[in-house]
């Protein structure tokens, strides 16, 4: 059997590394890196085998193992359009430049890194440009596709998947991954039916009452987001939705901004972390032994397990 080493970069509670382990890939040699303690209390307790590496500025690159593999969602905040959009000469979203300068010294033969759709439009799209240009530069080629979470949970999520390979080896077909493709649409009818969390105690969230309800279209045969009404002022933290497809998970805000606000027999409530879990894939109690302020960061920080298991 073949292991492969796998480096995790800016690794959050594991959606990669489990997404490889759930796609049957044997991995040897495991190391992680991230700078939130409370992301890094979860990895060790669900892969206590990861070797933890620290700050991905201060890893000692000539003391790691060969690696075969990297992978990294790094720092959206500059580039994602509810921000500052600084793109690259943001100091978070830089940290780009430090994966490349990592795969460019160990040579995987595969790196996957994700990030929000807004990567395509930074700086005038000239952000993306210089990403393809630098993997380019190093000697790797790849392809890249927006994908959407709700293809396999009802969470819609849009996120750029890009997988880079040594350029002058053969690889596998990777992309396109196709909304209608039977396995999706079979994941998605499974996911949809256990969402809702039977245990949800209605002391622990706070019930919304008194929204007004409104007409939208639906289509059933792709799951959207089905508004029904709102709180309150208008904003994005006060619409209430029906549990037909959930809002993009994030990792902060008050009220609903967080999950949304969903109907749920007949109560109006934010998602709980439990929910939230489900909604990217991952088994249930994952991020347990959390406050919920760190479990609704970390899940709104992670990737969707299935879309990397595909």
């Amino acid at each position: 059997m073949n292991f492969i080493n796998h480096l995790d970069l800016f690794s959050g509670v594991g959606g990669f590394s489990l997404g490889l382990r759930e796609a049957g890939v044997q991995v040897g040699w495991h190391g992680f890196s991230d700078i939130d303690k409370y992301a890094n209390k979860v990895f060790k307790e669900r892969f206590p085998d990861a070797e933890e590496l620290g700050s991905i500025e201060t890893i000692n690159i000539d003391k790691l193992p060969r690696i075969d593999i990297v992978t990294f969602g790094f720092p959206c905040q500059d580039l994602s359009i509810a921000g500052r959009r600084k793109g690259f000469d943001g100091s978070r979203s830089s940290l780009f430049f430090k994966a490349i300068e990592i795969i460019e010294r160990k040579k995987p033969k595969y790196f996957v890194f994700e990030n929000v759709k807004g990567f395509y439009s930074s700086n005038a799209g000239k952000d993306f440009t210089t990403a393809l240009q630098t993997v380019a530069d190093i000697g790797y080629d790849g392809g890249w596709q927006l994908l959407n979470t709700r293809w396999f949970l009802p969470q819609n999520r849009e996120r750029i998947y890009f997988v880079g390979h040594i350029r002058g080896e053969c690889r596998p077909e990777v992309f396109p991954v196709r909304e209608n493709d039977r396995k999706i649409n079979k994941s998605i009818k499974k996911a949809q039916a256990r969402i809702i969390d039977p245990n949800y105690l209605e002391r622990d969230f706070r019930i919304y009452e008194g929204f007004s309800p409104t007409i939208n279209a639906r289509d059933y045969k792709d799951p959207k987001l089905v508004q029904i009404g709102v709180i309150g002022k208008d904003s994005e933290a006060t619409r209430v939705c029906d549990t037909t497809c959930a809002k993009t998970i994030k990792d902060g805000g008050g009220m609903g901004a967080k999950t949304g606000l969903y109907e749920v027999q007949s109560a109006i409530r934010r998602l709980t972390p439990t929910e939230c879990e489900r909604l990217q894939g991952f088994p249930d109690g994952w991020t347990e032994g959390q406050s919920d302020t760190q479990r609704y960061k970390q899940m709104g920080n992670a990737v969707s397990v299935p879309v990397v298991k595909s």
